[in-house]
């Protein structure tokens, strides 16, 4: 087994069952799997694990949340899975140029976290071992205890890696339309269907002197918060917080008064400035109220 039969496998079921939902996809790549031999299957699962391994990248898993991926320890490994489940030019362009996943269509009812595919192997290994030896009770995870692969395999994987620079993994969700402008203009909010999808949002509540407290929900961008402010400058006093209702910001009348995160104010301000000083106007965007984000919730049944 080497890394060219490796992607020629999942190549061959991407292009010739294109039209196919993910789960078949991954059914008949089992199928191919189960006509190699069990040492095959286990450099096949040993070859997965070194690409998984080489996408473990802060920019890889900052791109993974600006798709709308979860995108905690676990299931950025889910999510590593599925950039392999796309066959190698995906993944290879990711590794270059993870920005590049704006153009990667998705089939319907496709998950970014693909969790099943990382035990592929397992599935076909069990099945080819029950034709081989019904009363066997090995298992995959049995049979890699002592296995490597060769090394002149891994020196060719490793060989065809794109390198670029990686990020840190103190990145933010606002910084993330700065740092992938195509794929975060494809996930722009434009109904609360496509907001909630995004999952990349903020409240955003406005108090007007004697008044209460009207609430917002709109896309976590520097930029946005800004023209929110602009947009409400007679307002007494706003605050926008995360979904943890943990603070990103508020103003005390026409300025800000507290911004923990000195990189987003930064950035904050150099939109707001303008506008505060009247040389620019806020500028509109998508930002329905709590109130339309909750019956749109109750209406549809909405989970995320």
């Amino acid at each position: 087994m080497n890394k060219d039969l490796f992607w020629e496998i999942i190549d061959t079921v991407n292009q010739t069952y294109s039209d196919k939902d993910q789960e078949l996809r991954w059914c008949l790549v089992v199928e191919k799997l189960v006509k190699l031999s069990l040492e095959d299957i286990l450099d096949w699962h040993l070859i997965l694990m070194e690409y998984s391994g080489a996408a473990y990248r802060g920019y890889l898993w900052a791109a993974s949340a600006a798709l709308g991926a979860h995108y905690t320890d676990d299931s950025f490994t889910d999510f590593r899975s599925w950039l392999i489940s796309r066959g190698k030019a995906v993944y290879m362009n990711a590794m270059g140029d993870p920005d590049s996943l704006a153009k990667v269509p998705m089939s319907k009812g496709e998950t970014l976290n693909f969790e099943r595919f990382g035990y592929v192997a397992y599935e076909a290994y069990d099945a080819k071992l029950l034709r081989i030896d019904p009363n066997s009770q090995k298992t995959l995870f049995d049979a890699l205890e002592d296995r490597t692969l060769d090394s002149q395999v891994l020196e060719n994987i490793r060989a065809e890696l794109p390198q670029r620079q990686d990020i840190g993994p103190d990145w933010t969700e606002w910084i993330l339309p700065e740092l992938f402008p195509a794929i975060c203009k494809t996930r722009e909010a434009t109904d609360i269907e496509g907001l909630l999808k995004m999952g990349n949002y903020v409240y955003g509540y406005v108090r007007r002197k004697g008044g209460r407290y009207t609430q917002y929900v709109f896309q976590y961008t520097p930029e946005n918060i800004a023209h929110f402010i602009g947009a409400h400058m007679d307002a007494f006093k706003i605050v926008v917080t995360d979904t943890m209702d943990r603070l990103i910001l508020n103003t005390a009348g026409r300025f800000i008064d507290r911004c923990p995160d000195q990189g987003l104010l930064e950035r904050v301000k150099k939109v707001l400035i303008p506008i505060q000083m009247g040389k620019a106007e806020a500028q509109p965007f998508f930002c329905p109220t709590r109130d339309e984000v909750d019956a749109y919730r109750a209406r549809k049944g909405f989970i995320g």
